[in-house]
């Protein structure tokens, strides 16, 4: 269909048994088996498994496995991974909570569930980071945080395609079981939209 990488998140069912070399093992095959090159996918707040930095860094040496999204929002771990493994191994943060610190410390962007409500603004911090105004990034970070949580870590998805709705782009409601929130909810988010100032979309 054209996709030139696919985004594998760990495996979780059998939480316990996804030791180190179970993960290596996983990922390898399926590099090995993909046509597409692979990012691995990393979320243990929602899979209740970590990609550690050491194995990131072991899975960094094959061929086909070209980077990572790592969304566990901990800036050392992010930190851990982009030193240890391969120089030209690229590492996404997946947390919009911190996106410029993640880019201060070596990643080459965001993957982000934000980005489906502002993805300008995403883009302008990564402007503004290329373009050496930290500051300028650092300011519409601050900004960018209190948005994103209240987007996507307090209402979860039902929140996050509540929030495209009201910005003007479709967001529907969250497959089941997920729900969408109430009106409550929705005036919350309005409020939190007009109170950062996200005049422009």
């Amino acid at each position: 269909m054209g996709a030139g990488y696919a985004l594998v998140i760990t495996p979780a069912f059998f939480k316990g048994s996804m030791k180190p070399q179970i993960l290596r093992d996983y990922y390898i095959a399926v590099a090995e088996s993909s046509r597409i090159g692979i990012l691995l996918y990393n979320v243990p707040q929602f899979t209740g498994v970590n990609l550690e930095p050491e194995l990131v860094a072991k899975l960094s040496e094959h061929p086909n496995i070209y980077g990572i999204k790592d969304s566990s929002g901990h800036i050392e771990q992010l930190s851990r991974i982009i030193d240890l493994s391969r120089k030209d191994f690229v590492v996404f943060t997946g947390s919009a909570t911190v996106f410029s610190p993640a880019l201060c410390i070596g990643a080459v962007g965001g993957i982000l569930a934000t980005a489906n409500v502002v993805p300008k603004k995403c883009v302008e911090i990564q402007d503004l980071f290329s373009k050496g105004k930290m500051d300028n990034a650092r300011a519409l970070q601050n900004r960018l945080t209190p948005f994103a949580v209240a987007v996507t870590t307090k209402y979860g998805i039902g929140g996050l395609k509540m929030a495209m709705d009201i910005v003007g782009y479709y967001g529907g409601d969250p497959r089941l079981p997920l729900k969408r929130p109430g009106h409550e909810v929705q005036e919350e988010l309005k409020q939190c939209c007009q109170s950062a100032k996200w005049d422009t979309f």
